[in-house]
């Protein structure tokens, strides 16, 4: 009675076929073909009367790839030998944990994990897409709160803690930080419930973060604090009231490291390999939404 478990295996087989419209090297980086991927998984949960559960939790992932990389043979840009890559990266994980639940209107749960991935697919802000990267290794702590103090109150709280890399020996002039990795992060928010109203005050905190391998640039931290209330008129119609950023602070919900340039720069000829800084997305300030909500 106290002890469960699982076993799993999941297969993928993945057939894909590019055609290159590009004039020039279109032709010469299309093709077809194939890749598979065999993924176990497995875990146990061990329960400790009368309100303790330890987990374990371990498997076998993927994510994929644009297939046109697995295809390439010539860069459409320089016309030089490109490097092809796999369709399936695989990713092996596991999570070691322990739950807390003396009833139902109290959880709580403390894990550790890791995250071993043959590719890291990094998001490439100048380009607006993603490109896969090197081999990385990713751990960290999670937690989170679910409590509801009586019939009105509910809280509930999630923290976390993580540390990625690259892995292995990094390239001249590089690190091993993986751009944009979220290092820290907190989410916490208080629910009230009286009959047809409901009211809501939520936080988001993400800490600062690596913006490129070196650890040589950081992000900003960013705080939000968002309120909202909902009221039921009757079965069909509900009104709602959100106010997003009450505090009003200052930050950016996107933040990139590279280079670039305007255009007059272009136009000027004052590019060069352009000019490295920071590429912003600001956080909204505040403002407010009213809406209607009719339920046929």
């Amino acid at each position: 009675d106290r002890l469960r478990g699982y076993v799993g295996l999941r297969g993928d087989l993945l057939r894909y076929s590019v055609d290159g419209r590009e004039p020039v090297y279109g032709p010469v980086n299309s093709g077809r073909g194939r890749d598979s991927l065999a993924s176990p998984k497995a875990g146990l949960a061990f329960t400790l009367p009368p309100a303790h559960e330890l987990y374990l939790n371990a498997g076998v992932g993927f994510h994929s790839n644009d297939v046109r990389g697995a295809t390439i043979q010539l860069d459409p840009q320089s016309g030089l030998p490109a490097d092809r890559v796999p369709a399936l990266v695989k990713g092996r994980g596991a999570e070691i944990g322990w739950r807390f639940q003396p009833d139902e209107d109290f959880t709580a749960t403390v894990a550790l994990w890791q995250l071993r991935l043959d590719s890291e697919l990094v998001y490439v802000g100048d380009a607006g897409t993603t490109e896969p990267g090197r081999a990385s290794s990713r751990r960290g702590f999670e937690a989170t709160l679910r409590w509801k103090l009586d019939r009105r109150w509910r809280l509930e709280a999630d923290a976390a803690l993580s540390r990625a890399r690259f892995r292995g020996i990094a390239p001249e002039g590089e690190g091993n930080y993986i751009d944009n990795a979220v290092e820290r992060v907190v989410a916490a928010g208080v629910t009230y419930t009286d009959g047809p109203l409901t009211a809501s005050l939520r936080l988001r905190y993400l800490g600062p973060r690596a913006l490129d391998t070196l650890d040589s640039v950081r992000s900003r931290s960013t705080t939000l604090l968002n309120v909202g209330a909902r009221y039921a008129v009757n079965r069909h119609l509900t009104l709602g009231l959100d106010v997003f950023n009450i505090t009003g602070r200052k930050g950016n919900d996107i933040e990139y490291f590279y280079a670039s340039c305007t255009a007059g720069e272009v136009a000027r000829g004052d590019c060069g390999g352009g000019i490295e800084d920071r590429h912003i997305h600001p956080m909204e300030p505040r403002s407010a939404r009213v809406s209607v909500r009719w339920t046929f």
